[in-house]
């Protein structure tokens, strides 16, 4: 951090010293000079005043984006900090502070402080994390974030320095397709699906794991309800995959439909179990 404070100071004070050096010139009628230092004063000066102008905007006002923090929840620490972190899922809304933008998102936490995450846009990442104080900490590559983790009954928040809530999440028993039980074919999905209802549960969910899905036969809608009814649409790939936009906390993705006994799975491709089908009418 230090480094890169030097840096915006050292490229800070070339930028002040060649507007200065351009107003001088301009001074003395020199204008080929005046145009040849005012446009880096103002390029270097420009690019630091994009870099810097949202970090000091977010410290002196907060992020619009994000909510603070309730006053009546519980800190979770100690102990209990690092055994919500051992060896368990979590599912819920994860703020990216590059788009300003919440995304539905999964992550797994290991015994030995590793863990993986995913979103509905199909980025994935990794990295570590320790307890450190009363905050947990999370590091991927070169950066570590560290949060205050609280709890609202079976609701989780992680809170930044700001007290702002930044992710959002429910812990889940999420499990993973057996890697000896092969997908259902293209054809078998086609003749089973279209003009279909599955009924089931999410194993990725947050609420509502119960859910009631109708698809249409002459056309690529699909209704979902969870309490609420979301609409959106689905394909059949040419492997068989069920390819879902728009529901089940999807933006566009293809699942493998992977038979069981008294049913079938909708599986991502990690193996992870999206949701149990258990009637189909």
């Amino acid at each position: 951090m230090w480094i890169g404070i030097l840096v915006l100071i050292t490229f800070g004070i070339c930028a002040v010293a060649c507007l200065f050096l351009s107003i001088r010139a301009a001074m003395q009628d020199k204008w080929h000079v005046f145009g040849a230092l005012l446009l880096p004063a103002f390029g270097i000066g420009g690019t630091i005043v994009m870099l810097v102008a949202r970090p000091i905007t977010l410290e002196l006002f907060g992020d619009s984006n994000l909510e603070d923090r309730p006053a009546d929840v519980v800190a979770v620490v100690g102990e209990d900090l690092a055994a919500m972190h051992s060896d368990t899922v979590r599912f819920g809304l994860r703020y990216d502070d590059d788009t300003q933008l919440f995304h539905w998102y999964d992550e797994s936490h290991d015994a030995d402080g590793g863990f993986s995450g995913r979103n509905d846009i199909a980025q994935t990442w990794s990295g570590g994390w320790d307890v450190v104080g009363d905050e947990v900490c999370f590091s991927q590559g070169q950066n570590t974030t560290c949060y205050g983790v609280f709890q609202d009954g079976d609701l989780f928040y992680e809170v930044n320095h700001r007290d702002e809530i930044v992710n959002r999440f429910m812990m889940m028993v999420a499990s993973e397709a057996p890697k000896e039980r092969q997908p259902l074919s293209a054809a078998v999905v086609s003749a089973i699906l279209p003009g279909r209802t599955l009924t089931g549960e999410l194993q990725l969910h947050f609420g509502e794991p119960a859910y009631s899905a109708a698809f249409a036969a002459d056309g690529d809608t699909v209704s979902v309800s969870r309490g609420d009814t979301e609409t959106g649409t689905y394909r059949i790939d040419d492997d068989g995959g069920l390819c879902l936009a728009g529901v089940f906390h999807i933006t566009d993705a293809c699942l493998a439909v992977v038979p069981r006994p008294g049913g079938f799975d909708l599986v991502r491709d990690d193996r992870r179990i999206v949701a149990t089908v258990t009637s189909l009418r």
